[in-house]
């Protein structure tokens, strides 16, 4: 079956040079005008490649963020920015907070398909390393005084530790909803005053990813969970190396 591409720009004209491009590299293409769109498309396609105006990804407003992440989760390490030279900041931030591989615009008939295939076909020369993080902290399981019970609506805290780092997490219903707020923050084990900034995090359900998220300053990330009996979170703490942890079974009896 011939790869199917996903093209995700405004721009008519452009367009239509990337879908000749395509197709002359023998892929099958499909277009989303606009992150919405493309999407809708996830929805009801198999995409092996998108290849993402940077235009759309940098409009203002945050539901276009939450549909770009959405696109990185669903597309995991296949998705291909399209930036200008010079980069403006905001391309520039786009490509190094979600390590987005880029083919210039002016660039684009030469590098394309080599970016491409190095998507389609990867070749690692080292093999991703996944260690799995323990659980070493959770509050649900701690003494507490005689008479005293949790009651079903406590924040739930748990601490997780692997070679490197040490992962603080606290879940809470949230109220008046059917959802739980999962926040954390990830540490370095040797240095604990320093945390891990621009670390993604993707969030893992029953069927696959949920979303993903980037950690800020202060080495923390947050995520909404709708009823799932439990979560995993892959952290990709350096190149080649992904941290997972696997959350205690979540409870959903809050009143």
């Amino acid at each position: 079956m011939r790869p199917r591409v996903l093209i995700i720009c405004e721009r008519e004209f452009e367009r239509d040079s990337i879908r000749v491009l395509v197709g002359t590299m023998g892929c099958q293409w499909v277009v989303g005008s606009n992150l919405k769109e493309a999407l809708e498309v996830l929805n009801r396609e198999a995409i092996s490649v998108a290849i993402l105006d940077s235009r759309c990804a940098l409009a203002d407003g945050d539901p276009e963020d939450r549909a770009l992440r959405e696109i990185l989760v669903r597309l995991p390490g296949r998705v291909l920015t399209l930036t200008d030279e010079p980069r403006s900041p905001g391309s520039n931030n786009l490509v190094a907070k979600y390590s987005l591989p880029y083919v210039q615009r002016d660039r684009l008939a030469k590098d394309l398909w080599g970016c491409m295939e190095q998507l389609l076909h990867p070749r690692m020369i080292f093999p991703r390393i996944i260690e799995a993080a323990r659980l070493i902290l959770d509050s649900f399981l701690q003494p507490l005084p005689a008479g005293v019970r949790h009651s079903q609506g406590d924040e739930r805290h748990l601490v997780y530790e692997a070679e490197s780092l040490v992962v603080d997490l606290s879940i809470e219903h949230i109220p008046s909803t059917n959802h739980i707020s999962l926040l954390g923050q990830i540490l370095r084990k040797d240095k604990p005053d320093l945390p891990l900034n621009d670390v993604r995090v993707v969030l893992q359900g029953q069927r696959g990813p949920l979303e993903l998220e980037v950690t800020n300053e202060s080495g923390e990330f947050s995520f909404e969970i709708g009823r799932e009996p439990n979560v995993m979170l892959e952290i990709d703490d350096r190149p080649n190396h992904c941290v997972t942890l696997v959350s205690p079974e979540l409870r959903w009896g809050y009143g």
